[in-house]
Formats: C-alpha cells, structure tokens, sequence
C-alpha cells in the first residue's frame, strides 16, 4: 500500500469516526497513534474534538507536538493493546469507568487504521495495568513480569497437550531465592548462554511449557533469564496462615515472597487459575475460565 494511499484511507476512517461520534454524542475519541503519518492525519480535527492520543514512545511523543497519552504497549500482542491501554488510561485518569468512548487504532498493524470500536471503558478493561505490574514488583521490570504472567494464564488455560498442568514462576531477587531453595532434578537450563534463557524467545517459553509439568518451581531473573527449573523451595511461611483450598505450591509462592522481593506466579493444577503473590499475600488471581484475561507478549 502506498504512502497517500494509506493516509487517505485512514483520513475517511476519521472523518466518518468523528460524524458517527457526533450523532451518538460520544465526547472523547481515543486514537492509538504508532506513526507521525497517522497524526497528521487527525491534526486538521484535532482542535474541534476530545482527541485521547496514544503512543507508545517518548520519540513520536515529542514529535506531535500537542498532549499525548504516552503508555507502552509495544510489548503486547495486538489484540490485547486496546483493553491494555484503556486499562492504563482509567488509571491515570484520561478516562472514567463507565463512560463511553470510540476508539480508532489498527489491529492488523499493516495500516494506519483499521478498526473502530465504540464501547464503554468497563468492558474492555485489561485485567492488569501497567501501574498494576509497577507496584507488584517494584524491582522487577513490566515486561518480564507481564510476560511470565501471560505464560502462566497460557499453561492455566490451555494445559499441555490436553493435560492440566500446575507450576511456580518466582521472578526477581534470584540470588536470595536460591539460598532458600534447592535442585529436586538436573537443571534442565544449565549450560546455556543467557541470550538462549531469555523468557521474551518464544522457543525458551515453549521450553517451559514442556518442563511445566515436572515438579518444582522456575526461577527467573529480573532480567528475563530463566536461572533454573525443577527447584524446591524450602522458605519458612513463618506466621502467616495457610491459604484455605490451596496446596503446596501456593503455600511455597506466598513464604518465598515473604523473605525475598521476588514476585511469584503460580497456576493451580486443579482449576488452571492463576495467582501473583507479592509480600507472602496473593495480590491478584486470573480464573482460567476467562480468556479476555488473557495478555500475550508480542
């Protein structure tokens, strides 16, 4: 598709969004901006309208001029970037639950614009925001947290092979987790360069998937490297009570968060559910049962 044509099309999409805006007294309008074509394009309706421009960098940011919405997303899967950013926009307060937006921003990716959606804020709202992922784990980076979260909702979700399968993700804090914990098999990543460890190649997460059924937990860094798996976790719980219904791959995720400033995932075997635990507590919990919770790395 060439240049004019692309701005052409994505020109007609903004004109009929903002006359379908009108008639059905939609106020604000949230564009997901990923080239400055795109904002040149909306410019010449900008000061008439309640644009809500969404980029994903600093760079595009500054180079249009005017406020934007500046919320990463790069690191999500295209069909889970609107709800993620309407869910970052409800929280810093650009949008308000319960009021009604239209949305323009390309699914595809292969255009300008592609879609429009009108909707109200609630029934779209991601499960986990990137304020979220901030104060879950203060020293561990979005992405590697969003991304082992993802992995786990995929294994509580869809299992192995048909199977159900329960592990432990314990993100963060590596070298204080490996004191309270030991090896229960030959660490299957042993011997691997650290670029051939990194939970953002999709063959390392496939390769979890696999070993996802052995016993024990996966320690991975704050970096995004998979330190080991196949480890048992032997932090005391200390005095904090046992979580009712839940076995002892919950108990050892909330005692090891409780000693360490790791971040533990865990997917329960008997109903695919998936819990963070931060601080010896379960903070959030994802049903299986729900794909719209899911959020897919890109």
């Amino acid at each position: 598709m060439t240049k004019s044509k692309a701005d052409k099309e994505a020109q007609v999409l903004i004109e009929e969004a903002l006359q379908i805006a009108e008639k059905l007294k939609i106020k604000k309008i949230l564009v997901v901006c990923e080239k400055i074509a795109l904002w040149n394009s909306i410019l010449p309706h900008y000061a008439k309208n309640q644009f809500i421009i969404a980029v994903s960098g600093k760079k595009l940011a500054d180079s249009i001029k005017v406020e934007t919405f500046l919320c990463d997303y790069s690191f999500v899967a295209r069909g889970d970037r609107l709800a993620y950013i309407l869910r970052a926009a409800v929280e810093s307060a650009k949008l308000v639950k319960g009021e009604r937006v239209l949305c323009l921003y390309s699914l595809g990716g292969y255009k300008l614009l592609d879609s429009m959606l009108i909707l109200k804020v609630e029934e779209q709202l991601s499960p986990i925001s990137p304020g979220d992922m901030k104060r879950i784990g203060k020293n561990i980076p979005v992405e590697v947290l969003f991304s082992m979260v993802n992995l786990a909702i995929e294994l509580g979700q869809e299992g192995r092979e048909g199977a159900p399968v329960g592990t432990l993700f314990v993100i963060g804090d590596t070298e204080k987790v490996l004191e309270l914990s030991k090896p229960m098999i030959f660490n299957p990543f042993l011997g691997y360069k650290k670029e051939e460890r990194n939970v953002f190649d999709q063959k390392v997460q496939e390769s979890i998937k696999e070993l996802a059924s052995i016993d024990g937990a996966f320690l991975i860094s704050s970096e995004g490297i998979v330190e080991s798996g196949g480890m048992f976790l032997h932090a005391d719980s200390g005095k904090s009570s046992p979580m009712r219904g839940l076995g002892a791959r919950h108990a050892a995720a909330a005692a090891i968060t409780l000693h360490t400033h790791s971040v533990a995932v865990a997917v329960s075997e008997s109903t695919g559910a998936v819990r963070i635990f931060s601080g010896g507590k379960a903070v959030r919990t994802f049903k299986s049962y729900r794909p719209q919770t899911r959020i897919r790395k890109k």
